[in-house]
């Protein structure tokens, strides 16, 4: 009897996948260009400023593969979370907290190698104004805004390049690393 609960564990357990979690007194800096590493903290602080509740839809490639996922936002200046998901799936679930400590449980699918600093990086990008993520990314990387176009560098380096649509859609792309994605809020 206990033998077959055991293996009914066991193969639920193989078959669901286990999500690893793990928990990082303060973030780990990326590296946003060759040559160029950024030290997160400040850019973990600066999320902090977004309140409330947003619900964004991805569309996006990587590579030769695309993707679709949503991501939820939410904070409340002491607490931001973000997660993200794709059809009938829970990829990543990110929960910053004061001082600075960083949450995160991702899905099996997603590589081990995964770090959640570089989606923190990308939502800070897209989400934060101009002056904050000016702040959340010096000395390391320069932030150019025209209103329409936002393009981050690394001396001459373009890192990344946000494109505001008419539709209220913002094209990311992150020309380092080659991928890119357009995001729609959905809610707010």
């Amino acid at each position: 009897m206990g033998t077959r609960i055991l293996s009914t564990l066991l193969a639920a357990t193989l078959v669901a996948g286990c999500s690893t979690t793990f928990v990082r007194d303060t973030p780990a800096p990326i590296r946003v260009a060759p040559g160029v590493s950024l030290d997160t903290t400040t850019l973990v602080e600066e999320l902090f400023s977004l309140r409330g509740t947003k619900v964004q839809a991805a569309n996006g490639a990587w590579k030769d593969q695309a993707f679709s996922a949503q991501c939820v936002l939410k904070g409340n200046g002491e607490k931001f979370t973000a997660v993200f998901l794709a059809p009938h799936l829970r990829l990543l679930t990110v929960t910053l907290t004061r001082q600075h400590t960083i949450e995160c449980e991702r899905a099996p699918q997603l590589p081990r190698a995964f770090e959640p600093e570089y989606a923190l990086f990308d939502l800070a990008c897209v989400n934060l104004g101009t002056e904050a993520l000016r702040r959340a990314v010096s000395p390391a990387l320069r932030v150019e805004d025209d209103g329409a176009t936002r393009r981050i560098f690394a001396d001459a380096t373009l890192v990344a390049e946000i494109v505001r649509k008419e539709n209220g859609d913002v094209s990311f792309s992150n020309k380092v690393h080659d991928y890119g994605y357009t995001l729609r809020t959905e809610s707010q």
